[in-house]
């Protein structure tokens, strides 16, 4: 599967720092530091920029998005988001424990090496999206919709997939033990041989060589 890559020229980026504002812009920036945490934000913009070191640990955000950029080392855990863009971005050694992320846009996205358990995606729409190396116990996915998003050595334990929509979604080499996932979903997931006999022992059906 390809995914877009971010379009970003890190030789133009001006250094720019967090202002205390209800509105955040940041176009062709590199931000290496900062601290948001517990605030209430109405408005994140990120376009064509390099973040990093930034908290946003429970702040309130009415509205995010995130264009074309490289977010590293970023805290959301807590935080609370009502409207959720992000496409073409790159996110790494990122935390995202027990943040709101409900009914999110996510296009050609990129999480690696991030924690994200008790994330929810509820009713989100997930679109080429990769997670890798993440740790997502608990991770909430119910009447989202996910096509063509792969889970890389991930550990997905006891996460929900109930009511989802699945479309060319891979689990290959990911922990899956007390996944919540419905039958209907099979025919669109992708797994290994272990994870299929996992998921076929939680449907009842008994093999026998």
């Amino acid at each position: 599967m390809e995914i877009r890559k971010p379009i970003l020229k890190k030789a133009v980026l001006k250094q720019a720092v967090l202002l205390d504002l209800p509105v955040l812009d940041l176009y062709e920036v590199q931000v290496s530091e900062g601290n948001k945490d517990g605030t209430d934000i109405d408005e994140i913009k990120i376009n064509t920029s390099v973040i990093n070191n930034i908290s946003f640990q429970s702040a309130k955000v009415k509205e995010i998005k995130v264009l074309d950029s490289s977010l590293l080392n970023i805290s959301f855990a807590g935080a609370a988001f009502k409207e959720t863009y992000f496409e073409r971005a790159v996110i790494s050694k990122s935390r995202f424990q027990s943040t709101q992320l409900m009914d999110c846009v996510f296009r050609d996205v990129v999480i690696e090496k991030s924690k994200c358990s008790d994330v929810s995606f509820r009713f989100a729409k997930l679109k080429g999206v990769v997670f890798v190396d993440c740790e997502m116990v608990n991770a909430d996915f119910l009447g989202a919709t996910l096509e063509n998003v792969i889970f890389e050595n991930c550990d997905l334990l006891n996460s929900q997939f109930s009511q989802t929509k699945l479309k060319n979604v891979s689990f290959k080499g990911s922990n899956i033990d007390g996944i919540a996932i419905g039958k209907d979903s099979f025919g669109s997931i992708i797994v290994n041989t272990g994870q299929a006999l996992y998921l076929a022992s939680r449907l009842g059906l008994k093999i026998e060589d």
